[in-house]
């Protein structure tokens, strides 16, 4: 069964829910977007994330996707979004959906990877079971959002050079016409990947090693470093172009 509904965040915004829920449920799985993108995808046209929301409902998990404020079919501004606020939007829908908050399982991609370890050092009664993360901003700022390297910290690194951004209150990222508040930065500068370490042993990073948005030599030695499998596809950030097999890894891995 496919269920829809709207909950509030903080600001009392209406969130935008969907739930896969099989008729015998063996455990809960939460997905979390990555910035500018949405529970579908990459875009509102996408429909990937519900694909594969429907195979693992079919083997009996809750799955569960949202968007942020500022994304998809929920309200808000995406000069707005910031770390602190998604964070507590994902601490608003698990508290609504997961009734298992030890052993669950979550997928999350990119800016989504921030937000869950965010929540995760937050709520250390919440105990997953796995964790998938797609091409995953462990140092948001480093490798992506002030990276000359990065097709996504470009404009934001001219902003903030210019003044522009503290003039405005946000930088423009031509890619998506997305407005990234200052907010977002300052927070961002407080963020640390430590959590990770503690959930080593049930992590796998999926990355594509033709990513122009995020430098992946900081995912290679993070996991590196702390013992975290990652593997590369022949793709971009999103993994969309090898989107199927990315999902047979996604699923056997939850299922081991």
């Amino acid at each position: 069964m496919e269920t829809e509904k709207r909950i509030k965040n903080a600001a009392n915004e209406s969130l935008y829910v969907e739930t896969f829920l099989p008729e015998h449920v063996k455990g809960s799985i939460m997905f979390c977007h990555g910035i500018t993108g949405c529970r579908k995808g990459r875009t509102m046209e996408d429909d990937y994330f519900q694909v594969l929301a429907r195979r693992l409902m079919n083997l009996g998990y809750k799955t569960i996707l949202f968007d942020f404020s500022g994304h998809g079919e929920s309200e808000g501004n995406d000069f707005d979004v910031s770390l602190s606020k998604s964070t507590d939007e994902l601490r608003r829908v698990f508290a609504s959906e997961v009734s298992d908050p030890v052993g669950v399982k979550f997928l999350a991609f990119s800016y989504g990877a921030t937000v869950l370890g965010n929540f995760l050092k937050e709520e250390p009664s919440v105990e997953p079971s796995k964790i998938v993360l797609y091409s995953p901003c462990f140092y948001p700022l480093e490798s992506c959002f002030l990276s000359t390297k990065s097709i996504f910290g470009r404009d934001i690194v001219k902003s903030v050079d210019s003044g522009d951004m503290e003039k405005n209150g946000f930088a423009m990222v031509g890619a998506k016409n997305f407005r990234f508040g200052t907010r977002m930065l300052k927070e961002c500068q407080d963020f640390s990947a430590e959590i990770y370490k503690k959930f080593s042993d049930r992590t796998v990073v999926f990355g594509g090693n033709q990513d122009v948005i995020l430098e992946t030599e900081y995912n290679d030695r993070f996991c590196s470093e702390n013992g975290i499998t990652i593997k590369y596809f022949d793709t971009s950030h999103s993994l969309y172009e090898d989107i199927e097999n990315v999902f047979d890894s996604t699923i056997a891995f939850f299922e081991s």
